[in-house]
């Protein structure tokens, strides 16, 4: 009896038509990155062999995805979140097909891919978060992220896997350009996914970041949740690219990375699934402590050596860790929005900030990274990454309760 109540729903806990479209779409679109979004850094690793163009390349991702997120906010609330979360999507797409037409050309212009790589993740990543908020609500939104990592991790299951064996098949680095051709396909179908959801209708086109000293003046506690980000952020940076580029050194076959991210993404959704069930947003600083101890002892594995077994426990166990601190966050902060003077008018605001900081913090954890641990180093990469990991303990002391203000009106009269 008590089984069957535990898999029961409520009827505010289930998830709408347009819920489930977002969800399915976002899976199409994460198996065309997972296809492909290891394999970039193995294809400028395979071309280069270089930690320092790896780390460059990524920090002008990170770059270009922080600087477009403020503009591409501001025209999001003017046109509307679908249209970019369309424009991120049909960027995706090119910027594979012009790898496929650049092949190994494309380390003499990588700045130029890195780029526009960031500017379609803010376009895509900045209007999905605005999606979500949109087609959940507090009383479900635990479960629509939990089923967000669930779907995710299922088309990462495949993506990589797939892709390691189609680039083992052929000689040189013709399987990363096949590869690269699937992926664009996949971009094309979530494309053509995306007009199935319903544009949404608000009154509120007018941006109001410049409301945001007013806001944090009015909500303190909401200066914590930001720097909260640029915390996650931090580690994030490095764990873009240093993970595929470990194990392939260590085995010297794409299939087998592949293989491996299979056992990784199946901790996570396995995770992802009992958080989904039982999650309480009341915990969310139990949760917090929790995971950052756990990456910690996670990077702590590497100090007996960059071997085999300490390579794949990190990986192990910072899966199991790291979509119960994602869900958590994202929760919480969500939880903001509700509460903020402006509500739900600053939810496109509050996601830029979001995408901002965090890219923030990628990119300080790149620079960091790059400084102490250029090239592969065994002695200083271990240190370098529990530091970064670490730094996550202090995520439980910035989550506060919000004391909610007057709305709009109140903003408007303050200022001016």
């Amino acid at each position: 009896m008590h089984s069957m109540k535990f898999f029961q729903l409520s009827k505010e806990q289930k998830l709408n038509r347009q819920a489930a479209i977002s969800l399915v779409n976002h899976a199409i679109f994460q198996f065309g990155n997972s296809l492909s979004v290891i394999f970039i850094n193995l294809y400028l690793w395979r071309l280069t062999e270089s930690l320092f163009v790896n780390g460059l390349y990524n920090l002008l991702v990170v770059f270009a995805q922080g600087a477009t997120t403020f503009f591409i906010g501001r025209l999001t609330k003017q046109k509307g979140r679908l249209t970019f979360y369309r424009y991120g999507i049909l960027l995706t797409a090119l910027f594979y097909l012009w790898i496929i037409l650049a092949q190994e050309k494309m380390i003499d212009f990588f700045w130029l891919f890195a780029l526009l790589k960031g500017t379609a993740q803010s376009a895509y990543w900045l209007d999905y978060f605005a999606l979500v908020f949109d087609v959940s609500t507090n009383r479900n939104r635990h479960r629509y992220l939990g089923w967000n990592q669930i779907t995710m991790g299922c088309a990462n299951l495949l993506g990589p896997a797939a892709s390691g064996a189609l680039i083992t098949m052929y000689a040189g680095l013709n399987g990363y350009i096949i590869v690269f051709s699937f992926a664009f396909s996949m971009f094309i179908i979530a494309l053509l996914g995306s007009l199935k959801l319903k544009k949404e209708e608000t009154h509120h086109r007018q941006y109001y970041m410049k409301y945001l000293k007013l806001i944090i003046k009015k909500q303190p506690a909401f200066l914590n949740a930001l720097i909260g980000w640029f915390i996650i952020g931090f580690p994030q940076g490095i764990l873009m690219y240093l993970p595929p580029i470990l194990l392939y050194t260590i085995f010297l076959k794409e299939s087998t990375v592949g293989y491996l991210n299979i056992a990784f993404l199946s901790i996570s959704i396995l995770s992802s699934y009992v958080i989904s069930r039982t999650a309480d947003i009341g915990a969310t600083k139990k949760y917090l402590l929790v995971s950052a101890l756990g990456f910690t002892v996670s990077a702590a594995m590497l100090l007996w050596d960059i071997s085999i077994w300490a390579v794949v426990l990190f990986m192990s166990i910072s899966a199991v860790f790291k979509p119960l601190q994602a869900n958590s966050y994202a929760a919480y902060y969500f939880q903001w929005v509700g509460k903020l003077p402006l509500k739900e008018n600053f939810r496109v605001e509050s996601v830029v900030l979001r995408e901002t900081i965090t890219n923030l913090g990628r990119g300080f954890g790149v620079v960091f990274f790059m400084i102490f641990s250029a090239e592969m180093n065994p002695a200083t990469i271990p240190w370098v990454l529990i530091a970064v990991m670490g730094m996550q303990c202090f995520l439980p002391w910035l989550v506060k309760e919000s004391r909610e203000k007057d709305g709009i009106r109140s903003l408007n009269r303050k200022g001016g």
